[in-house]
């Protein structure tokens, strides 16, 4: 027989301490193991604990972005802008037809701030010269004439028709917005 603590063995003529499960050559052996099982059984818990809390504390953080409009929001606009820059891949600048270079935006005929209601619309949003969105005001003299000539007068009274207004959206519906810009993202990756 060995004892489980310090694994010396114990002779038959020996006196030693039985316990349901194991042999000892000590009461204090017997004492230390159990002590010793003791500590590991409840860091094991502990470290249990903390991987609980850190996967609730994940889920909790999911669930949040994911009910967030303002995270919503900024995803939606990224997945719109996202497509319209691969969509407008190759073609010149809508404002000064020049060809785009390599970082291009997708810039908005009638802003995006003050019209809620075509702030997602694809006939709004078409790739322009970093210079022309950001430092010549979106060019809107050019960018309405090229417009016509891209997408036609019809689509463009009817962006004007919708100019304004106020349009309410919640998280769900800038998920799927997000959703439906990554769904045509991905159509034209495999295309």
């Amino acid at each position: 027989m060995k004892c489980k603590q310090c694994k010396s063995y114990i002779g038959k003529n020996e006196s030693f301490f039985k316990t349901p499960l194991f042999n000892f050559c000590s009461k204090d052996h017997a004492y230390e193991y159990g002590i010793e099982q003791a500590n590991k059984l409840r860091k094991k818990a502990e470290k249990k604990a903390v991987k609980d809390d850190k996967k609730a504390h994940a889920a909790r953080k999911r669930d949040f972005y994911a009910n967030d409009t303002k995270t919503r929001k900024a995803a939606a606009k990224l997945a719109c802008h996202k497509y319209i820059r691969f969509r407008d891949l190759g073609k010149p600048c809508i404002c000064c037809d020049r060809p785009l270079g390599d970082k291009y935006d997708a810039g908005h005929w009638l802003e995006s701030g003050n019209n809620p209601r075509i702030r997602y619309d694809e006939d709004n949003i078409h790739a322009q010269n970093v210079y022309c969105n950001q430092y010549q005001g979106g060019d809107s003299d050019d960018y309405e004439g090229n417009l016509r000539k891209k997408i036609g007068d019809e689509r463009v009274e009817r962006l004007k028709s919708m100019k304004g207004g106020t349009m309410k959206r919640t998280a769900q519906d800038y998920k799927e917005i997000e959703d439906y810009y990554n769904s045509k993202i991905k159509l034209l990756e495999e295309a």
